[in-house]
C-alpha cells in the first residue's frame, strides 16, 4: 500500500468513528456501555474471524508474539471504547468528540517525551491549527464545563493516543489484519466480563433501532474500522495517525447537522478551515528533513533501502541518500581511498 492509500484509508476509518458517537446514544438507550461493546465487537469478531479464517491461523503460526501483542491492543481499546460509552451517558456528543480527540495533540507529546525530542515545526503548528479547529466546531458560544462526562472523555483521549501509538509499534512486526481482528475478541471478551461483574447479566436486545444500531457499528465501525486501522498505520507515523482524528469532530458536525438539523455557522466554517489548514501543514510537499527520515522508518520498518531503488524513493519524494550508503558491496570497514576507488 502506498502512503497516499493509507491515508485515505485512515480518514476513512476515522469518518466511520465519528458516525458511531450517534448509534451508541440510540444503542445505551436499551443497553449498559459493557452490554453494548460486548455485543459490538464479539459480533464483529466473529465476522471477520469466519472472512479471514485462514490468514488468521497462517498469522498465528507465523507470528508466535500476535497473542500478547493483541492483548495489549485489546486491553488499552477496552480502555478507550469504556470511557468513551460512559462519557456519552452524561456528555454531548460534540463535547465527546473534542476532548476524546484531544489525543491528536497528546501523540506527539508522548512521543517527543518518550524519545526526548521534540516535534517538528509543521507537526505544531498542525496540532495548534487543529485544535483551534476542533474548539471553534465543538465549543462554539454554548460554553465548556468539566462534570463527569468529560472527565471520562478525558480519560478516553489519554488511552487512544497510547492506542495509536502502539498500534504503529506493534503492526509492523506482525501481520496488520490479524492483529485488529484478535484484539476485537479480547476487548468483546473483556467488555461481557465487566457487564456480567458490573451491570448484573447481558440480557438480549428487544427493539429494531438497537439491532440496527448494532450492525452499522459491527460491520462498519469496526469490521472496517478498528479492523483495518493496523493496516493503515502501518503505513503512517503515529503522530499522522494521531491528526487525522481531526476529522473525527468535523463530520460529527456535519452527521449533526444533516440528520439532527443543528445548525453549521460561522463557527463551524472556521473550524472546518482551521482543520484543512492543520492537515495541510502535516502533509505539505516541503517536508523538513528530520520528518522524512522519521517516515522512511516508519514506513519500512527501520528497514534499509533496497539496492538500486532511487526511481522508487524518488517517486516517493525521500531525500536520496549517498550512493555509498545505498550499495551493500561496499564495506563500511575499508579506507575511504578503498570506497571512492570501488564508487568509480
Amino acid at each position: 500500500m502506498k502512503p497516499t492509500a493509507a491515508k485515505i484509508l485512515m480518514a476513512l476509518i476515522i469518518l466511520t468513528r465519528s458516525s458511531a458517537f450517534l448509534f451508541s446514544k440510540f444503542i445505551m438507550e436499551e443497553l449498559t456501555p459493557f452490554q453494548a461493546l460486548g455485543y459490538r465487537f464479539i459480533l464483529a469478531f466473529l465476522v471477520m474471524a469466519l472472512v479471514l479464517r485462514r490468514p488468521l491461523v497462517r498469522a498465528w503460526d507465523e507470528h508466535r508474539s500476535l497473542g500478547r501483542k493483541s492483548l495489549l491492543l485489546g486491553l488499552l481499546l477496552f480502555a478507550v471504547m469504556g470511557c468513551e460509552m460512559r462519557s456519552l451517558l452524561t456528555a454531548e456528543i460534540h463535547t465527546v468528540a473534542f476532548l476524546e480527540n484531544l489525543s491528536l495533540a497528546l501523540v506527539p507529546l508522548f512521543l517527543a517525551l518518550w524519545y526526548r525530542r521534540l516535534p517538528g515545526d509543521r507537526i505544531l503548528q498542525g496540532v495548534g491549527f487543529i485544535l483551534l479547529g476542533v474548539a471553534a466546531l465543538t465549543i462554539g458560544t454554548a460554553g465548556f464545563t468539566l462534570a463527569g462526562g468529560e472527565g471520562w472523555a478525558l480519560l478516553a483521549a489519554v488511552f487512544y493516543a497510547g492506542y495509536i501509538i502502539s498500534i504503529g509499534k506493534l503492526s509492523h512486526s506482525a501481520d496488520p489484519l490479524a492483529l485488529g481482528t484478535l484484539q476485537m475478541g479480547i476487548m468483546g471478551l473483556m467488555s461481557f466480563g465487566a457487564a456480567l461483574v458490573l451491570d448484573g447479566g447481558i440480557p438480549v436486545p428487544q427493539a429494531a433501532l438497537t439491532w440496527q444500531s448494532l450492525a452499522f457499528q459491527v460491520l462498519v465501525c469496526s469490521c472496517f474500522g478498528f479492523a483495518f486501522q493496523p493496516k493503515a498505520q502501518r503505513y503512517l507515523t503515529p503522530e499522522e495517525a494521531g491528526l487525522y482524528c481531526a476529522i473525527n469532530p468535523l463530520f460529527a458536525s456535519l452527521l449533526g447537522h444533516w440528520v439532527l438539523g443543528e445548525t453549521f455557522g460561522p463557527a463551524g466554517i472556521l473550524g472546518a478551515v482551521y482543520i484543512l489548514t492543520g492537515l495541510g501543514f502535516v502533509n505539505w510537499k516541503g517536508l523538513s528533513q528530520e520528518r522524512q527520515t522519521c517516515q522512511r522508518s516508519a514506513v519500512n520498518g527501520q528497514r534499509k533501502p533496497a539496492p538500486l531503488a532511487f526511481k522508487h524513493q524518488k517517486k516517493r519524494g525521500c531525500l536520496r541518500q549517498p550512493l555509498f550508503f545505498s550499495f551493500p558491496y561496499i564495506s563500511a570497514a575499508g579506507s575511504g581511498r578503498q570506497r571512492r576507488r570501488r564508487f568509480r
